[in-house]
């Protein structure tokens, strides 16, 4: 074909098809017509498939409505080639059925195609679907490694593709639902109550039964319900500054209005002026607090409210002598876990808790025999500091924003199930997508398939790990070998991913070792040295060297290798050696060295640059020479010698 691109041309097009903001079912139509021109075939497919039922439908096609394969195309899976990939679960490829063993193949009676490469779709562990490119003639050549990897690689991005595109789709269904729920409960629930309130009023007015006031107080539970989800809502979405306010004052206000409304109750207030910085939600958390205790305390209830100041905060504490809260009360006000509302109260302990901990303050509940002692504790701020602190929050948060986009190396902030929620500039690099593009892909994604997932996950949310290695798949096609650390919790539930692109560097270590495991053995002291360092610092020893010198490697390396010489050592020598590093060129000369016991003996040098990988080394072969030198030496002691 003309217009035939190779499979290595076509990965980066596919990357550029995947990353439009388009539909899941044009990515495929878009990619899977790629695909034919790589492959050179007539048509292709992704076809849904169901084992159990033995059920084949097209789902994206190439072809016509009057082709072999058109749109919602339905057959039995065991008329199809498809059923042998997925029984197998890999790929299968023949370029020409008949000779290939496939002649007597229902697929080729049926439905007359003898050119087949499919693979399986795999979601949840199971092969869901089939990727697949067909022709009705043979081809002249069989599919090439090149092309059986091109149409593996093309399922497996779709595969990735179709499980977010089903992501995003569960989340916009969880979010219209609770949008739905949301107005229900606030509009159409409270409408409705409302005029089966006035009915139910005008039925307990003409029949004087006891069960009609039962009716009426249970709805004006679910009306004052309504009321609470809505005022929630408003709490929550607030923004409002702190403002410094007199806590004692505040509750003594409170107590007095709730004591009108429950004028059974009986509400202490102690303490002396205590001030703070708060925010103007905190009075409808008293509120709510002291009627709770008002409300389910008994028929004449006492409850005493405590205002005083702890270390560097501000403790409000309620007392009652009710039946105490339940257990599931409790742990709404502990852990903020989903319960069961019990006479509306569980919505308003929401409501207490979202006002405490948006002044990243503390509740906490007590039941004992004798009632029940609701404590909330809020961080104290000197007044003086109130109206500086939006700048300060403003500033910290624009540095710490300027610090993770800025930042050379890769930055993500993953949720508890490895889903990214945030992704820096270099994040996108690394993973071959735009930053943006990153959030809500999981980083399982980016690891190849034969990755223990759970292992690395496990490594990289324990706290204190050192750094490790993982080769990553990036969105781009590149495999890249990732020095990767964490830190976990950042905020609870978020843990901070950094990583950097260490591939050159492992190439080059690798590099490296391979060309020393030839040194490690040579019967020569052979040293490697760092010429770009201004030290020149050793980076390399092997054996013969050691026993040469009488150091062990780890006394040698990342010393200059002047520390074998002493006061006796020629100064012209080590100059002209010098200069030849300084200038990469090679040089040979003879130096009076000393061993680690002070042992003089003649060093026969030679130096010369030597590539390891992109990066410039000095190599130095040293050998004793002292036997054919006609020249006496006297021992140097080690104190005498120069670094």
């Amino acid at each position: 074909m003309t217009d035939q691109p190779s499979p290595a041309d076509a990965r980066q097009q596919l990357y550029e098809i995947v990353r439009e903001d388009v539909p899941f079912d044009e990515k495929a139509r878009a990619a899977l017509e790629l695909g034919t021109r790589v492959l050179g075939v007539d048509n292709a497919h992704l076809s849904r498939v169901h084992e159990e039922t033995n059920h084949w439908k097209a789902m994206v096609t190439t072809d016509t409505d009057d082709g072999l394969t058109p749109p919602e195309l339905e057959l039995d899976l065991r008329e199809t080639y498809c059923r042998h990939a997925v029984d197998s679960r890999d790929q299968l490829a023949l370029s020409d059925a008949a000779e290939e063993g496939y002649e007597d193949d229902p697929a080729l009676d049926a439905r007359g195609l003898s050119c087949y490469l499919g693979t399986p779709l795999v979601l949840d562990g199971e092969p869901r679907g089939m990727v697949c490119f067909v022709s009705a003639g043979p081809r002249e050549e069989p599919f090439s490694d090149a092309e059986t990897r091109f149409a593996e690689f093309l399922t497996r991005l779709l595969e990735r593709e179709l499980a977010r595109d089903r992501v995003e789709t569960e989340l916009t269904n969880q979010s219209n639902l609770a949008a739905v729920l949301n107005r229900v409960l606030r509009h159409n629930l409270r409408n409705e109550m409302s005029v089966i309130r006035g009915f139910a009023q005008l039925m307990a007015e003409d029949s004087g039964e006891d069960y009609s006031e039962t009716v009426l107080t249970h709805i004006d539970d679910l009306m004052a319900l309504s009321e609470k989800a809505r005022e929630l809502e408003r709490i929550i979405t607030i923004d409002a500054e702190r403002t410094v306010t007199d806590v004692v004052a505040l509750v003594e206000a409170v107590a007095e209005a709730v004591a009108a409304d429950y004028p059974n109750a009986t509400i202490t207030v102690e303490g002396d002026e205590v001030t703070t910085a708060i925010l103007p939600t905190l009075e409808r958390a008293i509120e709510e607090l002291l009627e709770n205790a008002a409300k389910h305390a008994g028929e004449a209830p006492t409850a005493t409210v405590t205002v005083e100041t702890v270390a560097e905060a501000v403790e409000v504490r309620i007392s009652d002598d009710g039946p105490g809260l339940s257990k599931q009360e409790i742990e709404v006000l502990t852990c903020g876990e989903e319960t069961p509302f019990t006479h509306g109260s569980g919505l308003g302990l929401w409501l207490a808790r979202w006002i405490v901990t948006s002044h990243s303050g503390e509740i906490d509940a007590t039941a004992t025999a004798d009632g029940t002692v609701m404590t909330v504790s809020i961080p104290r701020r000197p007044a003086v500091t109130v109206s500086r602190q939006p700048a300060d929050v403003t500033r910290s948060r624009d540095q710490y924003h300027a610090a993770f986009t800025e930042a050379h190396d890769a930055m993500v902030v993953v949720n508890d199930d490895a889903r990214i929620l945030d992704a820096n500039p270099a994040a996108g690099e690394l993973f071959g997508l735009d930053a943006q593009a990153l959030h809500g892909r999981g980083l399982p994604e980016f690891l190849p398939g034969e990755c223990e997932i759970g292992e690395t996950w496990e490594t990289i949310q324990t706290p204190g790990t050192d750094r490790e290695t993982v080769r990553l798949t990036a969105a781009d096609g590149i495999d890249r070998i990732v020095e990767y650390a964490a830190t976990t919790d950042i905020v609870p539930g978020q843990h901070l991913f950094v990583a950097r692109d260490v591939t050159e560097r492992v190439a080059r270590e690798a590099e490296l070792s391979r060309k020393t495991q030839a040194m490690d053995a040579a019967p020569i002291g052979i040293i490697l040295t760092d010429p770009t360092d201004a030290d020149n610092p050793i980076v390399y020893a092997n054996e013969a060297f050691c026993e040469l010198t009488g150091y062990a490697e780890r006394e040698i390396i990342g010393r200059n290798c002047r520390f074998l010489q002493g006061e006796a050592t020629k100064s012209e020598r080590v100059e002209r050696m010098g200069e030849a590093i300084e200038n990469g060129e090679p040089v040979t000369v003879t130096l009076r060295n000393y061993r680690a016991d002070g042992t003089p003996f003649w060093n026969h040098v030679t130096i010369a640059p030597v590539e390891a990988g992109d990066e410039e080394l000095m190599v130095g072969f040293q050998e004793d020479v002292t036997d054919r030198i006609d020249r006496p030496l006297s021992p140097v002691e080690p104190s005498n010698r120069s670094e």
